[in-house]
């Protein structure tokens, strides 16, 4: 899981985080309500998080001033739970002092849950980035969406939701429109199957050849399976494309498998990562109307 740490304790923060990265997630930090706001506001507004794990009483305030519209769940920790009641961002409250091994339990359960939703919501054959998008929209309607794959698009329809629901989906990339056939007001979302952000760039697995392109992808699909030998292998893709970058070209990084994105953060290279932005394309406006009448 993708998960936002919020704690003012250098020693807890740094010490959980890193724990919960051996786990095989990955953290964001921050020490107050300012730094977790400008944490969710980098990740999509929540979208982009699977989780936010709170102390609840910070320097600068309570979790609520950052809690409120953020687009993904929220578990308190507090040693006054009773002032966290009836706050419909937090889903659940652990009581201070939390055990280590009772925290670790209940985030696998809930890691357990969110992939049985992911994987009720995905298509088995739909790459790791596609397949996430169309678990998290799952996630935000409350429903399984249809989902269908011609080969270059995925596309999800499900019941329209309301404004709120509508900028959360946004945050999730892609081509977004509402229909209504049949008189029912129903949400489109179109995303380019293997997440390249056009879908006329070149993609490779890793240890192919490179194309000698401008812009291209790296599809990290391979190193699913690749157990011990990953993370030498992604540290050379990375210093490769970091070559690539200052040689003024594009690299996009294609599936990730989490395991290798909490490595990378373990061996303080999260700066190494190519920009990896929603899997796309968004349309231009110019086109938009092109595709309603598809």
């Amino acid at each position: 899981m993708k998960l936002l740490l919020v704690d003012d304790e250098p020693g807890i923060r740094e010490g959980l985080a890193a724990l919960l990265r051996r786990k095989g997630h990955e953290v964001v930090t921050a020490a107050d309500c300012a730094g977790a706001t400008a944490a969710i506001a980098g990740h999509a507004g929540g979208a982009g998080l699977d989780l936010v794990l709170t102390d609840w009483r910070l320097p600068d305030g309570v979790a609520a001033g950052f809690l409120g519209g953020v687009g993904c769940p929220a578990i308190a920790m507090s040693g006054h739970p009773e002032e966290i009641a009836g706050q419909a961002e937090v889903r659940e409250v652990l009581t201070k002092p939390v055990a280590i091994g009772a925290l670790l339990a209940r985030l696998a359960a809930f890691a357990a849950e969110l992939e049985q939703r992911r994987g009720q919501a995905a298509i088995p054959s739909l790459p790791q980035d596609v397949a996430r998008l169309v678990g998290r929209m799952a996630e935000l309607l409350g429903c399984v969406p249809e989902t269908t794959d011609d080969g270059a698009f995925v596309t999800a329809r499900a019941p329209a939701p309301d404004a709120a629901g509508i900028t959360a989906l946004l945050a999730l990339g892609g081509d977004l429109r509402v229909l209504a056939p049949g008189g029912i007001d129903t949400v489109e979302i179109r995303w380019c199957r293997d997440g390249r952000p056009d879908p006329s760039l070149p993609v490779c697995e890793p240890d192919d050849r490179w194309p000698d392109a401008r812009e291209l992808a790296i599809d990290f699909s391979p190193f699913a399976s690749a157990g011990d030998t990953a993370g030498p292998r992604f540290a050379r893709c990375l210093d490769r494309a970091a070559l690539l970058r200052a040689d003024g070209r594009i690299v996009h990084f294609l599936n990730v498998p989490d395991a290798l994105l909490s490595w990378t953060s373990d061996q303080g290279r999260d700066a190494d990562l190519p920009m990896r932005a929603a899997v796309g394309p968004r349309l231009p406006a110019v086109l938009a109307d092109l595709w309603s009448q598809a």
